[in-house]
């Protein structure tokens, strides 16, 4: 027997209780139980561990189950938390994009205007349109880059949490 065989009947010894063998692993490992008294024993040794502790009673004390509840709610309030977040991050992008549209429409028309009424070249006007129609994103970058975080972050979005659960008393 070589030991990639005796590697191989390990881990289909291992596997068998948990999920279910092909049938020619299954076949395979009978076979080689029946030829490798090693292996042999060590598929009884298995089994007879896994009844073992099958057999014992583990309860877990008062104090780790309060603390799992606790560690549990906290969890489940940040991923509350992040879902709200995720909804107004969705609303804002969607009411970001209809302004966005809307502005560069009446920024382009605003632009060819002030070409007709002025007479200018129109490669003078479309990259001050375009600067325009950026400014607002720059400039929020910008104030995000500057602000602080602390400053942008307050408790509107747990109480916003809290109220969409109907929690707010």
């Amino acid at each position: 027997m070589t030991l990639h065989s005796h590697d191989r009947a390990a881990d289909l010894i291992a596997r068998r209780g948990l999920e279910d063998l092909a049938a020619a692993d299954a076949a395979w490992l009978e076979l080689h139980l029946s030829e490798c008294p090693e292996c042999a024993d060590y598929a009884a040794a298995f089994e007879q561990t896994g009844q073992l502790l099958r057999s014992y009673t583990i309860t877990a004390s008062s104090a780790l189950v309060t603390r799992t509840q606790s560690l549990v709610r906290v969890r489940a309030e940040q991923l509350r938390e992040q879902q709200t977040r995720m909804v107004l991050v969705a609303v804002s992008f969607c009411i970001g994009v209809l302004f966005s549209t809307a502005s560069a429409w009446l920024w382009w028309k605003a632009g060819d205007s002030v070409v007709r009424w002025l007479g200018l070249p129109e490669s003078i006007v479309a990259p001050g349109v375009l600067l325009f129609w950026l400014l607002p994103a720059i400039a929020v970058a910008v104030l995000m880059v500057v602000v602080p975080q602390t400053v942008l972050t307050n408790p509107l979005m747990p109480s916003l949490a809290r109220e969409r659960e109907g929690e707010i008393r």
